[in-house]
């Protein structure tokens, strides 16, 4: 356990010096790191905050010396630094300073006066060596080298003149050994992580008196230091490591205190000019990296690993240190950023923030985050404050990330309803070209949004982005079979209208060659589609191609089956047989009426009408090539699975049910004798009202009426030749007569004349019969009336059997 010591107990450890350079005021009492029985104690911070400025941080050098007892090395220390360590009573050379003692320089001896120094000097006196005191017991005198080396950037070895040369007068056994732990302290470091820390060994060379250069002493001395660390055994990793690595070699020679105390004076003022005019000796290199306030923790736990007798791991300590410290700064900031981050972005975030001004304020929060970490912090161990630094850093990112991914979500959902539109308007026009453009202005925009608010870069948008990609192939995908889909249904649809028209084109006329000529219309309509299209326009695999022309062979072909079941279904055969009937039985080649003369006209063109109706009927009712084979389309239309796959149609009772469908049945037997029975039936009736207006229009005019009518006729038409207004009507008839004779018409005209002439004549006979009959009937009831004997039941009843009477007249004369 360390030993705790009171002010007062501090005043008393140390006893006044024989050697005062200054006023008592100036001088600074020092304090035992380290009492005899190897206890640390643990009041050296308080000692520091007492008697150095404030806020040092890592503002300090640590100075220790070693050497042999009673070679002046407190002395050196006082003259040098003006503090108050314990001398030797040169009275009775015996141990003065025991353990390990540490005080602050409050100014440094130069040739100039007493200079403070721009840094704190702290300074440690270590317990000689070589004592009597502790005779063969090397192991405190170890330990304190070691514990010195550790902590001090210059290590003052105070060795007299006389000593150079020789081994253990010159501590080499004890120099060896601080080499060696040295060695596995930075020795890792220096290969592994190219660490550039030294020591400085500060040679004062004491009672120097000018016989022998001091250049020539130094290179001695530099000889045996080389020397003996060429020697030491070494891993095979650290073989190169030469001596230069971790050390550099300084000397200064003091004249001898006694004899010349003017020149040593001097000497010793010349030191402080080298440490703190020039500042030529201290070195960042040199320095250990541990701020003020964490050195006595490093400090202790480095002495208690000594102490143990553990392997040193000097690097080790230092980072617990740092750790340590540096935990603690990275919970306190962090802890104010979360109260700054709730205040901020606690609540409801916004729907459509403004990224730039978002980022912004990330970017200063952040900043005013790691600023207040490096203000505490920066004074630790480099890559421990860099480490922490780090992860304070990913903390705030992470947290920082939250809103992110919450903003990224938003914006991403919010730009893909947008793309969706986009796509859709497209209406499948150069739709992988402006997919792709669309996509890619989407992601730009994205990526470009979320940087603005990704800490320069720190929060990666990849997850994002990758979602973003996956979100827009999915839509793609799925907007692709649409338009794929769409373009299919037009080229069906667009298949079906040609088809149409060449099927009914083909029904006006079939013969032999109708199927074939049908098929090769479908067959090159339908390789139109697969030649034309554009399938790269939608960016299909191999596979995907196929399968998209497999799906439109499959729907053409069953478009093609529906077209003519439709055209030629039962009440269209029907009406086609019999309007190919009347085409025949009606009109002539020339496309004119028929008005047959005579009953054997009208059964010779019924029978060939007939003849000429119903050889469509096995030809349009079986789909039959000209090689009397049946059309067999590339699929089978009826097949449920087929129907599943390409038409997305699935039928759960045609599972259960025998397949008889026949693409190339058009009509069934069935459905044929109906067609023949109605067929029938509409022509018998045709045949039977033409021969009944045969038989009622049918009248022979004498040829003398003719020769009668001209000779009673003779005045008359002489007059109607001798009148302007006649002669110029009979002019206009002869010119009609004559157009209708050019255009072949005065035939068709004599008959129509004809038939209206014989209508009027009809007419007129009719009106006279009426008359005649009516007018007897007329008086006939006015004279039953005269005589009272008129009955109104009994005249209706004569009207009825008039009207039979002559209905049954006309239907005879119809007969």
């Amino acid at each position: 356990m360390s030993s705790e010591l009171s002010e007062g107990e501090l005043s008393n450890s140390t006893s006044s010096s024989s050697f005062v350079p200054v006023d008592q005021h100036q001088i600074q009492d020092a304090i035992q790191i380290v009492n005899e029985e190897k206890r640390f104690n643990e009041q050296i911070l308080d000692y520091i905050n007492r008697t150095s400025p404030a806020d040092v941080g890592n503002n300090y050098h640590i100075i220790s010396v070693f050497g042999s007892q009673s070679t002046g090395k407190s002395t050196l220390l006082n003259k040098l630094f003006n503090t108050n360590f314990d001398v030797m009573d040169e009275s009775n050379r015996q141990q003065t300073t025991k353990g390990i003692w540490l005080a602050y320089s409050p100014v440094v001896s130069t040739t100039s006066g007493h200079t403070s120094s721009k840094s704190n000097i702290l300074v440690m006196d270590v317990e000689g060596t070589d004592g009597r005191e502790r005779g063969e017991d090397q192991d405190f005198e170890r330990k304190a080298a070691l514990f010195a080396l550790s902590t001090s950037e210059i290590l003052i070895l105070n060795i007299w003149e006389t000593q150079i040369g020789l081994y253990q007068g010159a501590n080499m056994g004890l120099l060896k050994t601080v080499f060696e732990v040295n060695l596995s302290l930075f020795g890792k470091a220096k290969v592994e992580k190219h660490d550039d820390h030294k020591v400085l060994l500060l040679i004062v060379i004491r009672d120097h008196i000018g016989v022998t250069p001091v250049e020539r002493l130094a290179e001695t001395i530099t000889q045996d230091l080389v020397s003996m660390w060429n020697k030491l055994s070494k891993p095979a990793e650290l073989e190169k490591l030469s001596f230069d690595d971790f050390f550099d070699v300084n000397f200064h020679a003091l004249n001898h205190k006694v004899l010349q105390p003017k020149e040593f004076a001097e000497g010793i003022n010349k030191l402080g000019d080298r440490l703190v005019v020039n500042d030529e000796l201290f070195k960042p290199e040199y320095h250990h990296n541990v701020p003020i306030d964490g050195w006595t923790m490093y400090a202790e736990q480095l002495w208690n690993e000594i102490s143990s007798n553990k392997d040193l791991d000097l690097p080790t300590q230092q980072i617990l240190v740092a750790q340590f410290k540096c935990d603690e700064i990275v919970d306190h900031v962090f802890e104010e950023f979360l109260q700054k981050f709730q205040q901020l972005f606690g609540g409801e975030l916004k729907t459509e923030p403004d990224f730039e001004e978002l980022g912004a304020l990330f970017v200063d929060l952040r900043n005013d985050t790691l600023e207040n970490y490096d203000s505490s912090a920066s004074r630790y161990n480099q890559s421990v404050y860099e480490q922490k630094r780090i992860k304070l850093k990913g903390l705030v990112t992470d947290k920082f990330k939250e809103v992110f991914d919450v903003y990224g979500k938003q914006l991403t959902s919010s730009l893909l309803k947008n793309f969706h539109s986009d796509i859709v308007a497209l209406k499948g026009k150069h739709f992988i070209t402006s997919v792709q453009a669309l996509s890619t202005k989407l992601i730009a925009q994205v990526v470009t949004s979320l940087g603005l608010i990704s800490l320069q870069g720190d929060i990666s948008s990849n997850e994002i982005t990758v979602d973003l990609k996956k979100d827009i192939d999915d839509l793609v995908a799925k907007q692709q079979t649409i338009e794929l889909n769409s373009a299919v249904s037009k080229a069906i649809k667009k298949l079906s209208s040609s088809l149409s028209k060449s099927i009914q084109s083909e029904l006006g006329d079939p013969n032999e060659e109708t199927w074939d000529k049908i098929l090769h219309q479908f067959k090159k309509l339908s390789s139109d589609f697969v030649e034309k299209f554009d399938f790269k326009n939608f960016n299909l695999t191999e596979t995907e191609t196929e399968q998209a022309i497999e799906k439109y062979k499959f729907r053409s072909w069953t478009t093609f089956y529906n077209l003519i079941h439709k055209l030629i279904s039962k009440d269209n055969l029907l009406s086609l047989l019999q309007n190919r009937f009347d085409d025949k039985f009606r009109y002539d080649e020339n496309g004119l009426p028929k008005l047959y003369k005579n009953e054997t006209e009208l059964e010779k063109t019924f029978n060939l009408s007939k003849s000429y109706a119903l050889k469509a009927l096995p030809i349009l009712a079986v789909a039959k090539l000209s090689d009397d084979s049946e059309i067999v389309p590339d699929y089978d239309i009826f097949d449920v699975k087929l129907k599943e796959k390409f038409l997305g149609v699935y039928d759960e009772d045609s599972d259960d049910e025998e397949d008889e469908h026949c693409f190339g049945q058009v009509v069934t037997e069935q459905e044929k004798s109906d067609i023949l029975v109605q067929f029938r039936k509409g022509i018998d009736l045709k045949y039977v009202e033409t021969r009944r207006g045969i038989i009622s229009h049918t009248q022979v005019i004498p040829a003398y009426i003719y020769v009668i009518i001209l000779v009673l006729g003779w005045n008359e038409f002489m007059m109607i030749i001798r009148n302007p207004l006649s002669f110029s009507l009979l002019l206009i008839l002869s010119a009609t007569l004559l157009v209708l004779y050019k255009l072949n018409l005065l035939k068709p005209a004599m008959m129509v004349a004809r038939k209206t002439f014989d209508e009027t004549v009809s007419m007129a006979k009719e009106k006279l019969r009426e008359v005649l009959i009516d007018d007897h009937e007329t008086q006939g009831r006015n004279l039953k009336k005269i005589s009272g004997n008129s009955s109104n039941r009994k005249s209706a009843g004569d009207d009825n059997e008039n009207e039979e009477v002559y209905t049954e007249n006309i239907e005879l004369d119809d007969m």
